[in-house]
């Protein structure tokens, strides 16, 4: 930020008495006077405008954008089977007889963060049909969890960020809990199925 700086032009010059006359116009009239102090003033408002700016600007918290990167150790769903994890940290369907799998990965994003996107990143390259969600469920009232973002992840390597719901992307510790759900459907024997990983961007503000 540059310096900021008033310099007033208006030099005061004492009048004499018995000597100067009062006039409007001249080197030293009430007009020439009066517009130097206007002029000062136009200036002065000036610079607080932008010390008025740089205040606010020091009062204000900047937005960083901040990525969450997640193992995808999903925890075993019920009548599915289970996603296995190799030695490199990468959820696969350890058969290629296995057709339904399913499993949730717990998150706990920044209580009041806003989330911007989901990613998974992997290859789906049989015919089933993959889908990773992001839902928050109430931790009061009873019901079904909401979703609030999905990946649908088919036709081989997937891996574009998918948005969050915007009335939906406040992350609310107190009222929520959130996770991650990983479904396979309706897959046929063989085709490489694996995710590599879970990513949730959001903004700290």
């Amino acid at each position: 930020m540059t310096d900021i700086v008033f310099s007033p032009t208006f030099k005061h010059v004492a009048w004499v008495d018995n000597r100067d006359r009062v006039a409007a116009s001249g080197q030293n009239g009430f007009n020439v006077r009066f517009d130097a102090i206007q002029r000062d003033l136009e200036n002065l408002s000036k610079v607080v405008g932008q010390i008025d700016t740089g205040l606010k600007a020091v009062g204000q918290r900047p937005v960083v954008k901040r990525l969450l990167s997640l193992l995808p150790a999903f925890t075993p769903m019920r009548n599915r089977t289970p996603w296995s994890l190799d030695s490199s940290g990468v959820a696969l369907r350890e058969s290629a007889t296995e057709t339904n799998l399913g499993g949730f990965l717990p998150v706990a994003p920044p209580d009041g963060v806003q989330l911007l996107t989901l990613r998974a990143i992997g290859t789906n390259a049989g015919n089933g049909s993959l889908n990773v969600n992001l839902f928050r469920s109430s931790l009061t009232v009873a019901g079904a969890p909401e979703q609030i973002a999905q990946v649908q992840c088919s036709g081989g390597p997937f891996g574009d960020p998918q948005p969050v719901q915007p009335d939906k992307s406040r992350v609310d510790m107190a009222r929520f809990h959130y996770f991650v759900q990983a479904v396979l459907e309706g897959a046929t024997p063989g085709g490489s199925v694996f995710i590599t990983s879970v990513q949730l961007s959001y903004n700290v503000d």
